[in-house]
């Protein structure tokens, strides 16, 4: 009997050692602007559907627009994977108001409490507070939006005993998921040619939180190229599978203003690289830094390191697009969970 119980503890530790215990999950803040584009909300699915999985945990849903009805919207889709009370916080800024096609609609069709509840802190302190409870190099930010809240993050002096917002991120991130950027040619730059909304819209803020994140800390920028133009990566039409109350088809078609149609999958792939790293599905250039300009061009440089991008990463010659759309779009299918 003994020895059967020294082999079976041989095993365990075996089975192990071998890699197939589950990794901690990903503690992660999720900062989007939740506005012009639906692959907002499907990032957001893909968030709830990995955290049901066990490989995340998330801590915030951060929004980056001044649209009043973005926070309600993720409350919206918070609130339909389960997670009603899953802080959200919001910019305080004054930047312009982007229209949306389905925020409003989505936040008055499915339950949410935000916009009665008040629930909305503003972000940048809510940032501090949030990371301070975390442990040290332990979250990954990942923004599919507008940079301001990181931004005025950094901007955060020391107060009241609490380190500044430069000290907070230094001691409690593990790394910067920035989804922007078009990095053609070598080195990359940007000539926002192919656009470049989320660097755009608050210009001085991206420029200020680019060039302010402290360089102790991992920024890695998933291009458009990776998930946008010109990659052609999409999906989304095979949502008309799912419920007709399924809030990421209905985002979908909102947007669309009828059937769920393919869409780009820009922040899902920022999404899934910040929880799952490069794995199969990319490269990286891990040295330089992105030099911005003001105006928001900015060329690739190799003085120094601090920066990343991803890269397609090809198999048998041929870049991997098909296999990342498949995974991306059976997150955003799943099923809302019966809690």
């Amino acid at each position: 009997m003994r020895a059967l119980s020294s082999l079976f503890c041989f095993a365990a530790v075996g089975f192990f050692l071998a890699g197939t215990v589950r990794a901690a999950p990903v503690r992660l803040i999720f900062d989007t602007d939740m506005d012009s584009d639906c692959d907002d909300v499907g990032a957001l699915a893909m968030l709830h559907a990995l955290a049901d999985a066990g490989e995340v945990e998330l801590i915030a849903t951060m929004v980056s627009s001044t649209n009043p009805w973005s926070a309600p919207c993720v409350d919206a889709v918070n609130t339909f994977y389960g997670r009603p009370t899953l802080p959200v916080g919001a910019f305080q800024g004054a930047v312009p108001v982007s229209p949306s096609k389905y925020a409003q609609k989505i936040a008055g069709r499915f339950p949410q409490d935000v916009a009665t509840e008040g629930r909305v802190r503003e972000a940048a302190p809510f940032y501090r507070e949030l990371l301070l409870g975390q442990p040290d190099h332990s979250v990954v930010i990942v923004t599919v939006g507008d940079l301001s809240n990181i931004a005025v993050l950094l901007k955060l002096p020391a107060d009241r005993g609490l380190p500044s917002g430069v000290e907070t991120v230094q001691r409690k991130v593990r790394e910067w998921v920035c989804m922007g950027g078009n990095f053609i040619g070598k080195p990359a730059r940007d000539d926002l040619k192919l656009g470049n909304n989320n660097f755009t819209m608050d210009k001085p803020n991206s420029f200020y939180a680019i060039h302010h994140w402290p360089p102790s800390v991992p920024l890695t920028f998933v291009g458009r190229e990776i998930g946008s133009v010109p990659s052609d990566l999409k999906a989304g039409a095979r949502l008309a599978a799912l419920p007709k109350n399924h809030i990421v088809r209905a985002a979908y078609e909102y947007f669309f203003g009828g059937e769920p149609k393919d869409r780009h999958i820009a922040d899902q792939t920022a999404v899934l690289y910040a929880v799952r790293g490069l794995r199969k599905y990319w490269d990286i250039e891990p040295r330089g830094y992105m030099d911005i300009a003001p105006d928001n061009t900015f060329t690739w440089r190799y003085e120094h390191d601090g920066h990343r991008y991803l890269l397609k990463r090809k198999i048998d010659g041929q870049p991997n697009d098909a296999a990342i759309e498949k995974i991306v779009e059976e997150l955003m299918m799943r099923p809302q969970p019966s809690r």
